[in-house]
């Protein structure tokens, strides 16, 4: 069969729709019903198919349990603003579908996604593709065809057998490993990490922040086997005089030689401080290496970057607080930034979580901290039901309440704060994306 072109023809102005958004987004998400199937053979075939658009540009692989997706947004915002077309990958999306994947921070249009979406269904079709590969394989090929010098791809599920891992990255990041997507990636700590390590390359840097020992011996062992370079920040940073607030957080940074006086990174929380490391590093390394940028760069891409759902506030009287926590570490987090950076009279927790998710163990990290606990049910197939969280939180917390719908405890939760009180939505990227859409609205 011969190649379908693909990469090189798309022009703004050659977009005709066969079909509106509804019925292509509508037949993008029946690819859900396959599953997420791990592996590598077809999304590989796939990309053959039109001329590996991935190897057009360089690439930044980020892997890791929680912390992943900030870390990446920070690195592409430093690229950006040090003057590089940069692409950025993500997963999962809050509200729009075309979030995953955004040109210098602007998500892939509405007209451009049905356009990728109608030219590459014969080929999801013929290699029976799953939702997630034919994302991958839609940005892939938009960021060739919008000719970025580089993107930073963040890993989907685990990373050996993730549909990211073609790539051929200039580094790779591993943010931490920690307990999720256990039934896939396994139920201790090496499992995981053996899953996640499998993003390392061979001849290649690969940085993490990892601060567990069981951990670290599954990255030295598999970089040692792909004659790799791990960089272990847990020896090679040093911050100091942090001062966090509502409106972002200062730090001096020392990493690997290099000292960074004053840097604000407009993020919330001790944990994205972590993140931000990690971040300024990979720049270093890319300065060193690969892509000429400026430490002023630095400074003006963790100060303007932007990531929604992650410690966001929607309202200031009274402060709303969004955050995607969706697991034990995520959740004391959470727990641990709003005792650091918040002041409050009240504060009230809305949570909606996915049932398959250790809801109990969430809890146990936030509810303490809330006067009151409002249980919702995102709209989504896999989340658990409010009755079921409300009983729950009963262990936690004494005031607890119920809705069916996420706007419901919204509007509830507002109609009854006052403005120094603090509400808090979190639970899963599902109920902060409903929030997000929510306040669009009203």
């Amino acid at each position: 069969m011969a190649k379908i072109n693909i990469t090189g023809w798309f022009m703004r102005s050659e977009i005709t729709k066969t079909r509106n958004y509804a019925q292509a987004i509508d037949y993008l998400f029946s690819l859900t019903s396959l599953g997420w199937k791990l592996g590598l053979n077809k999304i590989r075939s796939l990309l053959k198919e039109v001329d590996n658009p991935h190897e057009k540009y360089g690439i930044i692989h980020v892997g890791g349990t929680n912390g992943k997706g900030s870390t990446s947004s920070m690195l592409a915002s430093i690229l950006q603003h040090s003057g590089y077309r940069t692409g950025l990958f993500t997963s999962p999306h809050l509200i729009y579908v075309g979030e995953r994947m955004r040109v210098n921070g602007v998500p892939i249009s509405k007209d451009e996604l049905v356009y990728y979406i109608d030219k590459l269904e014969p080929l999801f079709e013929k290699y029976k593709c799953t939702f997630f590969e034919a994302l991958t394989a839609i940005g892939f090929t938009y960021f060739a065809d919008k000719k970025v010098d580089v993107a930073v791809i963040e890993v989907g599920l685990g990373g050996r057998l993730d549909a990211t891992n073609v790539v051929n990255p200039l580094l790779s990041i591993i943010t931490n490993v920690s307990f999720d997507h256990m039934r896939q990636l396994g139920y201790d700590r090496k499992s995981i990490a053996r899953e996640k390590a499998g993003i390392i390359k061979e001849n290649s840097i690969c940085i993490t922040n990892n601060k567990y020992q069981s951990v670290a011996q599954v990255l030295q062992e598999v970089s040692k086997q792909q004659n790799t370079r791990l960089i272990s920040l847990k020896e090679l940073m040093r911050v100091n005089n942090v001062v966090y607030g509502e409106n972002g957080t200062v730090f001096d940074l020392a990493i690997n030689g290099s000292f960074f006086p004053k840097l604000r990174l407009s993020l919330l929380g001790p944990h994205q401080v972590e993140n931000a490391a990690l971040a300024v590093s990979a720049a270093k390394i890319l300065q060193e290496r690969f892509l000429p940028l400026k430490n002023d760069d630095i400074y003006t891409g963790l100060d303007r970057v932007k990531w929604p759902g992650r410690l966001q506030l929607l309202s200031k009287k009274p402060r709303l607080l969004c955050d995607v926590a969706h697991n034990p570490d995520g959740a004391r987090a959470l727990a641990k930034s709003i005792q650091k950076i918040f002041r409050y009279r009240r504060l009230v927790l809305l949570m909606g979580v996915m049932r398959d998710k250790k809801y109990n163990q969430i809890m146990k990290q936030l509810a303490p901290l809330a006067d009151s606990f409002i249980a919702v049910s995102p709209d989504y197939h896999r989340s658990l039901d409010a009755g079921r969280l409300a009983q729950a939180a009963k262990k936690y917390c004494t005031h607890v309440i119920k809705f069916d719908h996420v706007y419901q405890g919204v509007d509830f939760a507002l109609e009854r704060a006052t403005d120094d009180d603090l509400i808090v939505c979190t639970g899963s990227h599902f109920t902060v994306g409903e929030v997000l859409l929510h306040f669009e609205q009203i």
